[in-house]
């Protein structure tokens, strides 16, 4: 296994995501998204910065190397059906 992507998942990236989400929002509001946007999102993690920018109107991709995040991520309630890579 790679071995960035073994310590990326074997802590628990999620709680301390939960700490991240109005830093993420915040961040989100101050980028002035206006649609038609696209944005890639690398290193998306459980989407703290990609979900709400996808709220925002924005056509967003994200990824990570930990499985672990971007599948907590998917599970988020208010988030759309559009699958997080």
């Amino acid at each position: 296994m790679n071995p960035n992507k073994a310590l990326w998942e074997k802590g628990d990236f999620t709680e301390i995501a939960a700490f991240m989400r109005q830093s993420g929002e915040a961040l989100v509001k101050a980028l002035g998204i206006t649609t038609p946007m696209r944005i890639l999102d690398v290193g998306c993690g459980d989407g703290t910065t990609a979900l709400p920018l996808a709220r925002l109107g924005a056509e967003v991709v994200g990824i990570d190397i930990a499985k672990n995040l971007v599948d907590a991520g998917s599970v988020q309630p208010g988030r759309d059906q559009r699958p997080l890579l």
